[in-house]
């Protein structure tokens, strides 16, 4: 598999800390989020083919912390981070990637134990499905979750963070997608391009595109408890607190 860390991001809901470090940087008790989701790369290297890390904010700090890594992390410039949002990292990731995949995404602000994510990896690589959603089925949703809803016979119905009625849990940034999904998904993407009406839409959104024009996205169930996603300093307390533990 190839694997695709989405890292071109502003983090501007933790103040300064978010406008001089990148999310993937951020020290969560002994080990950056950098460190967490290589260690689980790491865990699962037998199905891994190649890692990519797609930089825009605060990118040289990235890119020195790589040049000192013994990791083979290729780095993936998107200098339009900052008007464009996260559906263009994914896709420039994609354009350097083969068409059939298959391709792992991992967003950077994902605290979760590289058990999991190793986990996730490997039943990825050796399952059937050809789009694979890493999903809390127990957390607790607020307004600022990305919430998926499903179809009887389990696969995703829609991914949104609004207007959905029966949400059936949380998508935690993390997917698996190959095959005829993933050139969907890039054709939808690709789609976005040029269009200023498209400019604030997530790769999420064109997940769920994907699914409404009947492509299988199943879940994988994350253990609750076993994640945080780093927006703000609320989530970064939460963060600390899961690390510790």
């Amino acid at each position: 598999m190839h694997v695709v860390v989405l890292a071109a991001g502003c983090g501007s809901r933790l103040g300064a800390l978010g406008d001089h470090t990148p999310k993937w940087l951020l020290r969560v008790g002994d080990r950056t989020l950098a460190d967490r989701q290589l260690a689980a790369i790491g865990r699962a290297a037998a199905a891994v083919a190649s890692v990519r890390v797609v930089v825009g904010h605060a990118a040289e700090a990235i890119e020195r912390e790589l040049a000192g890594r013994a990791e083979d992390v290729r780095v993936v410039a998107n200098p339009e981070f900052a008007e464009l949002n996260n559906w263009w990292s994914l896709l420039r990731a994609l354009r350097e990637l083969p068409d059939d995949g298959p391709v792992v995404v991992l967003n950077a602000d994902l605290l979760a134990e590289p058990e999991r994510v190793a986990d996730f990896l490997e039943d990825a690589a050796t399952g059937d499905a050809d789009g694979l959603l890493a999903v809390d089925l127990v957390k607790q949703l607020t307004d600022e979750s990305m919430k998926v809803s499903l179809s009887p016979g389990e696969t995703l119905v829609k991914i949104a963070k609004v207007g959905i009625d029966e949400p059936v849990g949380e998508y935690v940034g993390m997917l698996m997608a190959r095959g005829d999904v993933l050139r969907r998904l890039r054709d939808v993407l690709e789609g976005f391009v040029g269009r200023a009406d498209a400019a604030n839409e997530w790769y999420e959104g064109a997940v769920g595109q994907t699914a409404a024009a009947g492509s299988a996205w199943r879940v994988w169930p994350m253990a609750p408890g076993a994640w945080v996603e780093i927006d703000d300093d609320a989530d970064l307390q939460a963060a600390e607190s899961l690390a510790a533990a």
